[in-house]
């Protein structure tokens, strides 16, 4: 593997020497066996680096870090001979912006949503190649995670859709749901009827947006909100919910003997990307980049897809309903249209969750 080569000791080097030439060959293989990448391009402007003992990334927790831990920082720091230590958050622009207050220059490395990076990226707060004047300029999509509605298996006869999501008199009981437009006003769409394929030509529009918002007026006393993957499943696990909107990989990652409470409504799914991005106080920080450029490249974002469990096993199709045999294809989640109205979306919605 070309990793091991580039962290492979050199017996006649002083040991400085040994780390500033360990990280310059990083940046080579990265940049011409691994090539790809918004900050693997911006690499090679890096001449001197001193890789750090350990490099801190915020993440997210519950499944989704315990799968990164596994597939993506275990091997990088084999290879690089020192630590990830991994801090999970909720990925906000807020979030983002009081730690760069409070912590500048501490975090290497973020997962974030597609969405939220490209806008982070537009207002500065992010390491951007100059280069670049594309949307990828911050970075690019690396993993992508299914959102569906979970249920408690005890509680019904026969699976319910987002419409039943709505119907409480039916299916009294409380509700989670994400505390962001994101998902949330798609969902609160397909409940009212929306076709997946018109879902954001209908959003797109002013009455669109109040149709949503009416519609999720229906449900504000029943909802309890969530703002972490982590935090969706553990409502749903805790019981503080009937059912809920959660990545599809937190359920079925539960062993089987809590796996087999909740159901799943496959149909209707929602794919969100998520990316990496470098805060601004990093600067050119060249164990950043590095690490940025490896979590970016295809393997590794094909090394996720393939450890991350987003949809139903071959032995629930087989023995589930019939539209398991034709599972459609998820929603994805359309970044251009909330990289250009995240800001007055949020500002709606954050305005509406706190009115009484």
């Amino acid at each position: 593997m070309l990793l091991h080569h580039a962290f492979a000791p050199h017996t006649a080097a002083p040991k400085q020497t040994r780390r500033t030439l360990g990280a310059f060959a990083l940046a080579c293989t990265l940049l011409s066996g691994l090539a790809g990448g918004a900050h693997a391009r911006t690499y090679h402007r890096v001449r001197h680096a001193v890789l750090p003992a350990s490099l801190k990334v915020l993440t997210f927790g519950g499944a989704i870090a315990a799968t990164q831990q596994k597939v993506l920082f275990t091997p990088y720091e084999q290879a690089q001979k020192h630590t990830i230590s991994a801090t999970p958050w909720d990925g906000t622009l807020d979030s983002l912006k009081k730690q760069e207050s409070l912590n500048p220059k501490r975090w290497a490395a973020l997962m974030m949503e597609n969405s939220s990076l490209q806008v982070s990226c537009s207002l500065g707060l992010l390491v951007r190649d100059p280069t670049d004047t594309s949307n990828a300029s911050c970075g690019q999509p690396s993993a992508t995670i299914d959102y569906a509605m979970a249920w408690d298996h005890s509680r019904f006869e026969t699976p319910p859709n987002w419409a039943d999501f709505w119907d409480v008199a039916r299916h009294p009981g409380r509700r989670g749901l994400r505390k962001d437009p994101r998902t949330t006003l798609e969902i609160a769409l397909l409940a009212d009827g929306v076709p997946s394929e018109a879902l954001y030509r209908v959003l797109n529009t002013r009455d669109g947006i109040d149709r949503a918002f009416r519609k999720l007026d229906q449900l504000r006393p029943y909802i309890v909100w969530w703002s972490t993957p982590e935090e969706a499943a553990r409502i749903l696990k805790s019981g503080g919910a009937l059912m809920g909107s959660v990545p599809t990989g937190e359920i079925l990652s539960l062993p089987p003997t809590e796996r087999e409470h909740f159901g799943i409504f496959w149909s209707q799914r929602l794919a969100v990307n998520y990316a990496w991005g470098i805060p601004k106080t990093a600067g050119q920080d060249a164990s950043a980049l590095a690490l940025v450029a490896w979590l970016e490249h295809p393997t590794q974002k094909q090394a996720f897809a393939n450890a991350w469990p987003s949809l139903p096993s071959l032995t629930e199709m087989a023995s589930g309903p019939a539209d398991l045999q034709h599972l459609p294809s998820a929603i994805s989640v359309d970044d251009t249209f909330w990289d250009t109205h995240l800001a007055e979306l949020s500002t709606r919605f954050e305005h509406w969750a706190t009115e009484r």
